[in-house]
């Protein structure tokens, strides 16, 4: 969702309640509640409801947001970790390794990203997996530097595997579909029961613009939260494999003449 979409909606939801306001202020001619000190505890305990359980959705969302980013950093650093660890094996086996950390970095970027705004993962990251242990079968450990090397790879490799995994994990929404209901059905309350605050006497621009506010401020709260919900959605706020991108800059710099078995999006070549 871009931005200027976010802001339309915002604006749509107030616009919509100050002409709702506007209605049902022009064609009452008496105060629809004889004492509005009546409905005002009615107003107080729904809005307070809302807000309270807006307030802990969001902080749900939010740890998913949060820990979506966290295990996309993690694995993104784990990976340049693992090339410069590589450096420590004679140079066919570095070029194995770094060339496969560079064809999964890519196959996250190019494949996996767009899948996980789906709710999946990507085959292809998984077949870079697999053939990173192939080339562990093949390593020579013959000095005790690349043994050294060696553990500090299986190291590297949990932690990017747990990385994809707390990324992955958190790719799936947050709040449930019966609690989006009733988050919006409450909001609806809430701006309903302002419009039964309608009285004639007072000024239509001033009481009609509070109806606007409240509205708008209901809307943007249910943006926060579909926002933090979908963190791989792309819209402007977004996860983008930013970290991963700047780890494959990064491994280019370690060796600019290498040529990895792979195309710019991952795919084997």
């Amino acid at each position: 969702m871009a931005l200027w979409v976010a802001v339309l909606i915002v604006l749509g939801a107030a616009a919509v309640a100050a002409l709702a306001f506007a209605l049902v202020h022009r064609r009452a001619r008496a105060p629809l509640l004889i004492e509005p000190s009546r409905g005002t505890s009615m107003v107080t305990v729904t809005g307070t409801l809302f807000a309270v359980v807006l307030a802990f959705v969001i902080l749900a969302a939010f740890q998913t947001y949060d820990g979506a980013r966290t295990g996309s950093q993690s694995e993104a650093e784990a990976v340049l970790d693992m090339a410069r660890a590589a450096a420590l094996f004679p140079p066919a086996q570095r070029y194995e390794l770094r060339a496969d950390f560079v064809c999964y970095g890519r196959a996250v970027v190019d494949q996996e990203w767009p899948a996980m705004a789906e709710g999946h993962s990507s085959p292809l990251v998984d077949s870079w997996i697999n053939a990173y242990r192939g080339l562990f079968e093949r390593l020579d450990l013959r000095s005790p530097r690349e043994r050294l090397a060696f553990q500090e790879l299986l190291s590297l490799t949990e932690t990017r595997t747990s990385g994809r995994q707390q990324r992955l994990n958190d790719d799936t929404q947050a709040v449930p579909t019966p609690l989006w209901v009733a988050l919006i059905f409450v909001g609806c309350v809430v701006v309903a029961l302002q419009l039964a605050m309608a009285d004639p006497r007072e000024r239509l621009s001033v009481h009609g613009l509070l109806v606007a506010g409240l509205a708008g401020v209901v809307a943007a709260g249910l943006l926060i939260v579909y926002v933090l919900d979908h963190p791989y959605q792309r819209h402007s706020g977004g996860i983008q494999p930013t970290a991963m991108r700047h780890t494959l800059v990064m491994m280019r710099s370690l060796d600019p003449a290498q040529r990895p078995g792979c195309s710019q999006d991952g795919r084997p070549v």
